[in-house]
């Protein structure tokens, strides 16, 4: 199943893919809130859009915990967000802000019991400016299931900045390690990665992400006026 929120007239709408192109709304406000349903694999559905004209929000309007798993240094950090940007919208940086890091992975999306719901791409640019999206897919959608291989490539205005995959990665125990510190609520992420990619950012730069079978991120920066 992928899942993801749109913008429609009456606000956003979790809302889930289908095989023809388009996109059925489901009776919550954001993926985020339909996580917190013990039925959601079940919800009734409503109103179909075409797909290719759909806005799409962030995966959920008040995110729970975000825990950044540093693999190289084998440790984590815990964030919790106020907002997130949705995949194709602005990322807004402080005036002040020249130099910026940049990470773009695959994230775990948790469910109810410690389970994972979904993948989807986090992408961070000097925290806490964040944003996820454009979709949830759950496991029996990938290849590898709970341990996909999925190539991830970001770009900068064109240009390759990072290519790599998650072949290496076993998120059931990334998931179990993180647990045994925190508690996990559905709704929460968990993203791991190497590297952070250390850019000089201006206004206007396009930062595009794209990882096999997630979707695509285009984010424009723009600083505050």
């Amino acid at each position: 199943m992928k899942l993801t929120t749109i913008r429609t007239s009456g606000g956003t709408r979790a809302a889930r893919a289908e095989g023809d192109g388009t996109l059925v709304e489901l009776p919550y406000p954001d993926v985020g809130a339909l996580l917190l349903d013990p039925q959601w694999p079940v919800a009734a559905a409503g109103r179909a859009h075409e797909a290719m004209f759909c806005d799409r929000a962030p995966l959920s309007a008040r995110p729970g915990k975000v825990v950044r798993v540093d693999l190289g240094r084998r440790s984590f950090h815990v964030t919790r967000p106020k907002s997130f940007a949705g995949p194709r919208d602005a990322i807004v940086l402080p005036q002040e802000s020249v130099a910026a890091t940049w990470k773009a992975e695959l994230a775990v999306v948790m469910g109810r019991l410690g389970t994972i719901a979904g993948f989807s791409i986090l992408n961070e640019v000097t925290v806490p400016w964040l944003s996820l999206g454009p979709a949830l897919v759950t496991p029996d959608e990938l290849q590898g299931g709970l341990r996909p291989r999925l190539a991830l490539h970001s770009f900068v205005d064109g240009r390759p900045v990072q290519k790599t995959d998650t072949a290496d990665l076993d998120f059931v125990a990334l998931v179990h390690r993180v647990s045994q510190h925190v508690r996990l609520e559905p709704g929460d992420v968990v993203a791991a990665g190497h590297e952070e990619v250390p850019l000089l950012l201006s206004a206007g730069s396009v930062l595009e992400t794209e990882i096999d079978e997630i979707g695509f991120h285009e984010n424009v920066l723009q600083r505050v006026t």
